[in-house]
């Protein structure tokens, strides 16, 4: 028993130690900048954005959170400190400013500038995307977070940026999606170009180019020999865009569908 208690004693010990040893992080305060008054240096960081001096700008703002974390001027700077990396731009820089744009929601969830937080995140994957006949992951991940801010916040000032950015990325994936479909159409495969034309009529149905997915529609029912269906796209080109390039072969394909 004696022993037992010894190695109890020695344990205890042992986890006191380590809990002393253990110190608590504090920022450090640079004391030129901690000799300032806090609206000075402030104004001096968001000249150095205006510059977009990114580095100085940062470095004055992340002053201003570590000195100030529970004032609102504080908490402002650690979204100025993303915004900073967000600006810059690079994949490093990128990657720095979505976390602390989520660092910003989780230390601050009742903030009135959560909504703006959570449309930066999205913003960074709206960056990444690549080019339509590129691979569309980043997209993909830019239209789940936006649509992801706009429902959770509604009512949200940023909520029409948000929706005008969704609706670019919906339109770069239904490009995608339009680019496959011709590939198909080039390599003979008309059904299978057809299926992924009838879906990009039903899920995307603001695609800024519907005039060539119809278009394509009747091509390949046309080569289907289902004459009468592609006719009624050939029509729809003709008739909901006039204006369009397609609109002449259109008009011509019924012509001759017709004799």
């Amino acid at each position: 028993m004696k022993h037992v208690a010894l190695v109890m004693v020695v344990v205890v010990g042992l986890t006191i130690g380590c809990h002393r040893s253990t110190p608590s992080f504090q920022p450090v305060i640079d004391p030129v900048l901690a000799a300032q008054a806090k609206e000075e240096i402030l104004s001096k960081a968001n000249e150095s954005f205006e510059q977009r001096n990114w580095k100085e700008a940062r470095r004055l703002y992340k002053h201003i959170y570590d000195a100030y974390p529970n004032d609102p001027d504080g908490r402002v700077a650690l979204l100025r400190v993303a915004d900073t990396y967000y600006e810059q731009g690079g994949e490093i820089n990128l990657i720095e400013a979505q976390y602390k744009y989520r660092d910003f929601i989780n230390r601050y969830p009742g903030s009135q500038d959560t909504d703006y937080a959570m449309l930066q995140i999205a913003m960074v994957s709206f960056k990444q995307m690549e080019r339509p006949d590129r691979d569309q992951t980043k997209t993909k991940d830019a239209i789940q977070k936006l649509i992801q801010m706009i429902e959770q916040y509604p009512d949200s000032d940023h909520r029409e940026e948000a929706a005008r950015r969704l609706l670019e990325a919906k339109n770069r994936l239904a490009k995608h999606e339009h680019l496959v479909a011709r590939f198909y159409i080039r390599r003979g495969a008309c059904r299978a170009a057809n299926g992924r034309l009838n879906d990009l009529v039903d899920d995307y149905p603001d695609y800024d180019e519907r005039d060539g997915v119809f278009f394509d529609l009747g091509r390949c029912l046309e080569r289907l020999g289902r004459i009468g269906e592609a006719r009624l796209y050939y029509e729809r080109v003709v008739s909901e865009f006039p204006e369009s390039q397609f609109a002449v072969e259109a008009k011509e394909r019924l012509s001759a569908s017709s004799s």
